[in-house]
C-alpha cells in the first residue's frame, strides 16, 4: 500500500474556507477514485508553516492512484471546483510513501496526529522500521498514543522513515516525552535507534476531514 500526501500552502487566513471547499469535492468524488479499501485524510497544521492543509490518500498501488486521478480530472464538475480552489492555494507539493505498518485511520474530526520523521543512516531503513513499530507499541501500552502507522519514502530523498500516531492531546504527548527517558525499556530502545538514525523532527496536525 502507498500513501500519497498532497501539501497545500493556503493563502494567509483562508484555511477554514479551503477545508470547506475541499470537502465539497469529496462529497462528489467518483467511485473510481475511492474504490473499496482506499482511505482519505485531511489534516491542518498545529506546528510548522501556518495555514497548511495536507491531504493523505491510501491506495493499493501507484497505478491505482493514477487511474483514480484520471477519473477525477475527466469529470466536468472538477473543472468548476478547481476554478475556486485556485483562489485558496499559493503553492504545494506531493510526496509518496510506502506503508510499512497500516492502521485503521484516525478516530475522527479534531483528532491530533503526531508525525515523527527520521533521517536514517544509509541502508538502515529496514532496522529503523522495526524500531518504530516497537516504539508505536510502547506508546500504545503507555496510553500516550494509539493507531501507530509506519511509512518509508517512495519519492524525494532516500533513507527516511516516519511514525504517525494519534494522541489524546498535546499535554499528554509532552508529559510523556518529559518522563519516558527514565524508563529503562525506552533507554534501551533509544540506544538502538541512535545506531540507525542521524536526526529527526516532529509535526503536529489536527484531523479536518
Amino acid at each position: 500500500m502507498i500513501q500519497v500526501r498532497d501539501t497545500f500552502h493556503i493563502r494567509f487566513g483562508r484555511v477554514d474556507g479551503a477545508v470547506s471547499h475541499f470537502q465539497r469535492l469529496l462529497v462528489d468524488m467518483p467511485a473510481e477514485l475511492f474504490p473499496s479499501g482506499v482511505r482519505h485524510e485531511l489534516l491542518t497544521d498545529l506546528s510548522g508553516p501556518m495555514y497548511t492543509l495536507r491531504e493523505a490518500l491510501h491506495f493499493p498501488s501507484i497505478q491505482a492512484w493514477e487511474d483514480g486521478l484520471q477519473a477525477l480530472f475527466a469529470r466536468p464538475e472538477y473543472d468548476e471546483w478547481f476554478k475556486d480552489w485556485k483562489q485558496f492555494v499559493e503553492d504545494g507539493e506531493r510526496e509518496f510513501f510506502r506503508v510499512e505498518q497500516a492502521n485503521d485511520g484516525w478516530s475522527g474530526l479534531g483528532a491530533i496526529v503526531v508525525r515523527s520523521c527520521f533521517r536514517t543512516l544509509e541502508w538502515r531503513v529496514h532496522e529503523t522500521v522495526g524500531l518504530l513499530k516497537d516504539h508505536g507499541a510502547m506508546l500504545t501500552d503507555c496510553g500516550v498514543a494509539t493507531r501507530p502507522r509506519v511509512l518509508t519514502d517512495a519519492s524525494g530523498r532516500m533513507f527516511n522513515a516516519v511514525l504517525e500516531v494519534e494522541t489524546p492531546d498535546l499535554h499528554t504527548w509532552d508529559t510523556h516525552r518529559r518522563t519516558m527517558f527514565a524508563d529503562p525499556m525506552f533507554q534501551a530502545w533509544f540506544q538502538r535507534l541512535r545506531g540507525c538514525v542521524t536526526h529527526g523532527s516532529h509535526e503536529f496536525f489536527r484531523v479536518a476531514g
